[in-house]
């Protein structure tokens, strides 16, 4: 699905993907610095565009842009598989600041539990993420299990309830200084 407007932060805002985003997002996804944290994405433009298409008609999956309040793109974060109470959180990658990739996972998670109404999200972290691992961490998430990628790479299983979230949401944000 889309939505018709921006999730606004102070470092960050978010919106709803579109086909002309689909250049950046390969740019991103392939950049050594954050596709070694990413399963390989081997797919054209015009593949990623009718991709994106069929996204922005799913009603149970919201693929968002990170931007700059000045609009320059810095990445992705995205919620699919939403089935009742749950749905997986993913795709995320950001080239930008990393107050941005924290922002841009506080205004996620309040669209997730806020907006949607979940009440908990699952995803998975490679093992050797020790940032996005760390950041998790100070969300309150919990670690579920550990499995492996088909190279054999290691993986942890996670979940991010509701009630943990909001409990480390405003500590996060007076560190962002968003709030005091």
């Amino acid at each position: 699905m889309f939505i018709d407007y921006k999730i606004k932060g102070k470092y960050v805002n978010l919106r709803s993907v579109e086909e002309s985003d689909a250049e950046f997002i390969l740019s991103v996804r392939n950049d050594p610095r954050i596709s070694k944290y990413l399963p390989p994405l081997n797919v054209t433009v015009e593949q990623q565009r009718q991709w994106i298409s069929k996204q922005r008609a799913d009603k149970d999956s919201y693929y968002f842009l990170l931007e700059t309040p000045e609009g320059d793109k810095i990445g992705t974060i995205s919620i699919y598989d939403i089935d009742g109470d749950h749905g997986e959180g993913g795709r995320t990658c950001c080239i930008g600041e990393p107050f941005a990739a924290v922002e841009a996972s506080l205004l996620f998670h309040d669209f997730v539990f806020d907006v949607l109404g979940l009440n908990y999200t699952t995803g998975w972290v490679y093992e050797n993420n020790k940032p996005v691992i760390a950041l998790n961490n100070s969300f309150g998430i919990s670690w579920v299990g550990k499995n492996y990628d088909k190279n054999g790479e290691p993986y942890l299983e996670c979940q991010m309830h509701k009630e943990p979230y909001k409990l480390n949401r405003d500590k996060i944000l007076k560190k962002l200084r968003i709030i005091k």
